[in-house]
């Protein structure tokens, strides 16, 4: 095989949405397993849309997948620039070169005489193709015409018989050229559309092999036209089948976080999120959830994906996502989740929650205090067992780094529990007394609090829980006390005990 070079040409429209992200990572994976480059090319042609903040995004969501690239943005090399809106002389040129040639004409239809095309076809229930009236205009109409001042589109001039193309992923696929009609390649006012703006980008960047979505099939015939007008060599295509929803309709926002940003805002691992993705359309088992990325390179085989649709199962993520924070060593649990709560802003807002970070309505990053970073590193381990997401973190244990909150349906249920400011009172007093304040002497206290009271321990622990928290989940009861230390504990429960 000669030097294979792909390339991954996101539009910057937004966050890089999860099917982006999977064409990236089979891109980089097909590169890196065949000693090739990985170009990141940026498809910048609608300012409308596109912008310098979404492409910051991306970049940086590339990096947080480890999708290091060879050549793009930041990395310039022999083929710049990488961003269409930089390439637009570089298009003039093939344009002019195609039209020279005979394979390009202008197009005088208006809107409305095309739109009366479609609703003849309708009516007929046929597929509408363009009927190439401007086809064979003189020249001399041509200039006519455009003194005149009517706007103007330069279409591409489609040869009559088959356009054929072999897929890594499926049998030769062939097209009827006499579907595919003379298409629009430069609007009138002069922006050179899709179809052949990447076929010049491919071009000109010596791309071998092209790998993206099959929603693209359709787009392939005419750009295999396009080389073969330019007499450039046509590079291999790999159509992957798209990400559907458990409902099997195409992934959108409808299916909740779509967004690389959104599920590691939520808690997701990168790497799982990752591996989940490249996996989606061929074997898998559970031993792929810790796989490296150069796992990934050395055993993934792009072209041994399925064509059926890919389902996205946010569910079986969790699954996932919760079995590999599991598995985590405690130490690099702890960093992690450090570094996942300055990204969220949870040091500066404790009260932050999942559905603001789904949405990514998250704050500003916030460094953590000493203090803070060393209690996180403590709790880290107490909540790993009750962990699908980072998020759940907050949820757990995000009462400690605030003052007691304790709503009036907390204290209802204490208020509805015999004996519980008794439970309370003699649980700080106890505390209070304790000495030396350990892990293992809070335990033995609390532990013999049901038989010195004459209670069940189920109730007794689930007073203090909620005495000293707020809430009925925690981290578990004695670690938690011990966590608090001696003073915030006494004054936790003391308080409480004053509301009943």
């Amino acid at each position: 095989m000669s030097h294979v070079r792909v390339r991954f040409a996101p539009s910057p429209t937004g966050y890089l949405h999860l099917g982006g992200a999977r064409t990236a990572l089979y891109n980089y994976i097909y590169a890196r397993r065949h000693g090739g480059s990985f170009i990141l090319r940026i498809e910048d042609t609608d300012p409308s849309r596109s912008t310098d903040e979404a492409i910051a995004q991306i970049l940086a969501s590339m990096r947080e997948m480890g999708l290091d690239w060879d050549e793009g943005p930041e990395k310039p090399g022999p083929h710049a620039p990488y961003r269409q809106t930089e390439r637009i002389e570089i298009y003039q040129q093939y344009v002019r070169r195609l039209l020279a040639d005979g394979h390009l004409y202008p197009c005088f239809c208006t809107p409305q005489e095309l739109e009366a095309e479609r609703t003849a076809a309708q009516a007929e229930k046929r597929a509408w193709v363009y009927s190439g009236r401007c086809r064979e205009l003189t020249a001399a109409e041509v200039e006519r015409r455009k003194q005149a001042g009517e706007p103007w589109t330069l279409r591409f001039r489609v040869p009559p018989g088959k356009t054929v193309f072999d897929d890594l992923l499926r049998e030769p696929v062939e097209f009827n050229n006499e579907t595919i009609g003379d298409f629009i390649v430069q609007r009138s006012d002069g922006t050179v559309m899709y179809n052949l703006a990447v076929v010049v980008d491919d071009v000109t960047m010596e791309i071998t092999h092209v790998i993206r979505g099959d929603d693209h099939i359709s787009n392939t015939p005419k750009q295999i036209l396009v080389y073969q007008a330019l007499g450039a060599p046509v590079p291999h295509f790999l159509h992957m089948p798209l990400l559907f929803g458990t409902d099997r309709r195409k992934l959108s926002k409808r299916h909740g976080a779509t967004k690389l940003e959104q599920l590691t805002a939520m808690g997701f691992l990168v790497e799982v999120v990752r591996n989940y993705l490249c996996f989606l359309s061929t074997e898998f088992d559970e031993s792929m959830v810790d796989w490296s990325l150069e796992d990934l390179v050395c055993n993934f085989d792009v072209e041994s994906l399925g064509t059926s649709p890919s389902i996205f199962d946010p569910e079986k993520l969790r699954w996932m996502n919760g079995r590999a924070i599991r598995s985590l060593p405690e130490e690099q649990l702890g960093e992690r989740m450090v570094q996942y709560l300055q990204r969220i802003g949870f040091f500066a807002d404790p009260t932050i929650a999942p559905p603001q970070l789904a949405s990514g309505e998250v704050a500003v990053s916030a460094a953590p205090s000493a203090a803070q970073a060393e209690l996180t590193r403590r709790l880290a381990p107490l909540v790993q067992e009750k962990m699908e997401v980072l998020a759940d973190f907050c949820a757990i244990a995000g009462w400690f780094y605030h003052p007691l909150r304790i709503d009036e349906r907390a204290l209802a249920r204490l208020r509805d529990t015999a004996a519980a400011e008794r439970i309370l009172r003699v649980a700080a007093d106890g505390l209070r007394a304790l000495d030396p304040f350990t892990a293992e002497s809070v335990e033995e206290l609390v532990r013999a609090l049901p038989v010195a009271l004459g209670l069940k321990p189920k109730a007794v622990f689930a007073v203090l829980r909620l005495g000293m928290s707020g809430q009925n989940v925690t981290p578990g009861l004695f670690e938690s006390l011990s966590v608090l230390g001696r003073d915030q504990a006494v004054e936790r429960l003391t308080t409480t005990a004053a509301l009943l």
